[in-house]
């Protein structure tokens, strides 16, 4: 580039940004960038510039998939940067690949076909992880779980896909706004489970609805697939249509049907209107669903219909095509899951009893007596102290006769090993991830100073799958529990983690993981814990402080 065409260029960018600010951001794009060699439109995406326009400090998108939002998002982060100086960015996607492909892939062909952009990249910055702009930076991460958050302050935080991002990272990464003056976030997903990932921060805004204004009647409503689209001649539950039965209907005449006067209403922008479900409430989030009757002239009533036959599990059309939570009764361990599972009876003579521990400020402690076709009787719950907590260890376990016991290896380790000097049949518990099958192994290996070899008593957990067998141990009725206190307590710990989908950081593949929703989760895994010890118990070592109990069954519901 020649010397006056480059000054001429920065002099039109400097004229550019001076009419622009945050506020202004949906005009700067149409304006600066291009979409197949034509300027950006919102055409057929006409919902796009009212989320743009919004300048609160946190922003949360609920929406289905391919209607272009990541395309708008990366288009605002890029427009963001070039028209505030300095301003960081940073941009994640559920894995470091995942985030490279789209810098490379979605976000350069936007600044190469932007003269202004193009001209306002430093050229030894622009690689797929960041790149800058005047004094303004935006980088691309990954929000897997052997993804460190950038070390440096930012003022805007866009996460994309939230729901198949690791919770915990996206958590580490707010830190990175502490001084900032903007402390801006923009959060976008398809959504998952209810009261996880986008649906907990969107529950948590000022939810907006994009409603509809039937040109028939006047009647205003905001269109549900289940509810409003109607097929000819066809009056069934639009939850029973099947490959099979998609044949015999005329889906290729559904329709969106105004729920007053039955008449198709008209979806376009003219008569649309964004309306907030709860301005009362003083949220400092603003939260957007979109819908796929957002776009209707890209995604249309037959497409959903057809679509709706695609996929093996209904949640998955809901949350992909819809963009609405759901229920996945199969994944995730339901209240429902826990009905009948306490009970005020006792175990019968003869079970063997071992024990799960979960360590922190507040131990959590879970006796279980086990028969012998390892079925668990939860005898005693409860939560003490740290302070007192090797004191109590050490009494449940002379009480119960504890023949097997694996605690939480963290974050007291100390405590673990001194425990584990008096109690050789204690095993300390470490979380791994891994493909195998396997839900657990053990290392127990004896110290021997000549070789230089400390003890090593411990089970390595294969997190994802053990807590997978543990959801089925539960689900199969194999787990009852002596009613307590801590029963409500049990039940939300136990509901609180999510089984979601996630991408891995190395395959790219998508697999289930289990995640935190809000952290409460003490008593899942100590149940866990209890599992495992009921597992290996014949593995563990006889106590060199208590004997072992002897064999017994349970009583029955009848006390047989």
């Amino acid at each position: 580039m020649s010397e006056i065409l480059s000054t001429h260029i920065n002099r039109l960018r400097t004229a550019v940004l001076k009419r622009h600010s945050a506020a202004s951001i949906s005009k700067w794009i149409p304006e600066n960038t291009t979409y197949a060699g034509q300027p950006y439109s919102y055409v057929d995406h006409e919902y796009q510039e009212r989320i743009l326009s919004d300048t609160s400090q946190d922003v949360a998108i609920r929406k289905c998939s391919q209607v272009g939002l990541s395309e708008c998002s990366s288009r605002m982060a890029l427009a963001l940067v070039n028209v505030i100086n300095p301003y960081t960015v940073a941009y994640t996607l559920p894995t470091a690949h995942f985030a490279g492909t789209f810098a490379k892939t979605r976000v350069d062909p936007i600044i190469q076909g932007s003269t202004v952009i193009k001209a306002a990249v430093h050229k030894t910055t622009d690689n797929n992880e960041v790149k800058q702009f005047g004094d303004s930076f935006l980088f691309f991460r990954g929000a897997a779980s052997s993804n460190a958050p950038i070390s440096i302050p930012c003022d805007h935080l866009i996460h994309d896909e939230v729901d198949f991002s690791d919770q915990e990272v996206l958590g580490q990464y707010t830190s990175r706004l502490t001084h900032s003056k903007w402390k801006r976030t923009t959060k976008l997903s398809t959504p998952t489970l209810p009261g996880f990932g986008i649906d907990k921060v969107f529950q948590g805004s000022r939810r907006h609805w994009n409603l509809v204004k039937c040109h028939h009647c006047g009647h205003w409503f905001m269109p549900d697939y289940y509810k409003n689209v109607k097929i000819p001649d066809f009056n069934g539950d639009l939850h029973e249509i099947n490959k099979q039965t998609l044949t015999r209907i005329r889906w290729e005449e559904a329709c969106v049907a105004c729920p007053k006067c039955g008449n198709a209403p008209s979806l376009q922008p003219e008569h649309r209107e964004w309306v907030c479900e709860n301005p009362d409430e003083n949220h400092v989030c603003a939260g957007y669903q979109v819908t796929p009757f957002d776009a209707p002239n890209i995604i249309t009533a037959p497409y959903l219909v057809k679509a709706s036959t695609s996929y093996d599990r209904v949640q998955d059309f809901q949350n992909f095509n819809l963009g609405l939570p759901a229920e996945d009764k199969e994944a995730t361990l339901l209240r429902s899951d826990f009905e009948g599972m306490f009970i005020n009876d006792l175990p019968g003579t003869g079970v063997s009893y071992v024990m799960g521990v979960d360590v922190g400020n507040i131990y959590h402690f879970m006796v279980g007596a086990v028969d012998v076709w390892g079925d668990i009787f939860v005898v005693h719950k409860e939560e003490v102290p740290m302070g007192i907590a090797k004191t109590r260890y050490f009494e449940l376990k002379q009480k119960y006769r504890v023949v097997c016991t694996v605690i939480d290896s963290g974050p007291h380790a100390e405590t673990v090993m001194s425990i584990q000097e008096r109690d050789p049949s204690c095993y300390a518990s470490v979380y791994m991830r891994s493909r195998s099958i396997l839900t657990h192994t053990v290392v127990d290996k004896d110290e021997n100073p000549d070789v230089g070899q400390a003890f090593v008593r411990q089970v390595n957990v294969n997190r994802n799958r053990a807590l997978d067998g543990y959801m089925n141990f539960i689900r199969d009725g194999h787990l009852r529990v002596k009613s307590c206190p801590l029963d409500e307590l049990f039940i939300q710990h136990h509901t609180d983690m999510k089984r979601v989908k996630v991408f891995d950081n190395d395959s790219g593949d998508m697999n289930y993981a289990w995640q935190k929703n809000t952290g409460a989760d003490h008593l899942h895994h100590t149940g866990l814990y209890l599992w495992v010890a009921a597992k290996i118990r014949g593995v563990g070592r006889p106590s060199i402080i208590l004997p072992t109990s002897s064999v017994f069954t349970f009583k029955n519901k009848n006390g047989l």
